[in-house]
């Protein structure tokens, strides 16, 4: 993995992995704390859904998320909040984004990176949080145009195949960690 995503990766997740976490979740585990974040996105509940999802995404075999900054691009916005505010909405958006990712590969009991699925979900967790809060994601509301537009699905693919055209001789190996 590129150091640049290498360190987003590691920024972003410091935020939801606690450390000295015993064993990764099971896929229950992690359907069950996706089914969290699809109820709220507030509260310790949710906090510990979201640790529980990025912690699954790292460690287990079963799943393969890409996190740089063509995935996750509101990452490095300034939306004038308090910083402790900014990243914790910040985090919370990531965790929405590897939840919606690691559910598509769940269901198609495939470890295949898909983004569309992960901006879908964070998406809709940037509406739900927005509607508790004023800041606004110049990036996430240019994926909602693209979803409305119908064109969203071949960004996806056309960011995908960018990654894999950019890595291709690496090994196959877990992006999120």
């Amino acid at each position: 993995m590129p150091p640049l995503r290498r360190t987003l990766a590691a920024a972003l997740l410091l935020a939801f992995v606690p450390a000295g976490f015993a064993a990764t979740p099971t896929k229950h585990e992690a359907l069950q704390a996706i089914r969290v974040l699809e109820k709220s996105l507030v509260g310790s509940e949710a906090d510990e859904a979201a640790r529980v999802i990025v912690t699954y995404a790292d460690q287990s075999e079963d799943v393969l998320v890409d996190l740089g900054p063509d995935e996750v691009p509101w990452a490095d916005e300034k939306w004038g909040l308090d910083k402790e505010r900014e990243l914790s909405c910040q985090s919370m958006l990531l965790a929405a984004f590897v939840a919606g990712d690691v559910r598509s590969q769940i269901k198609n009991d495939r470890a295949e990176d898909d983004t569309y699925s992960g901006w879908v979900f964070a998406i809709d967790a940037y509406n739900r949080l927005r509607a508790g809060g004023k800041f606004r994601s110049p990036s996430i509301e240019s994926l909602s145009k693209m979803e409305a537009d119908g064109t969203l699905l071949q960004h996806a693919r056309d960011v995908q195949s960018k990654e894999q055209q950019a890595a291709p001789d690496e090994p196959q190996k877990k992006p999120l960690a």
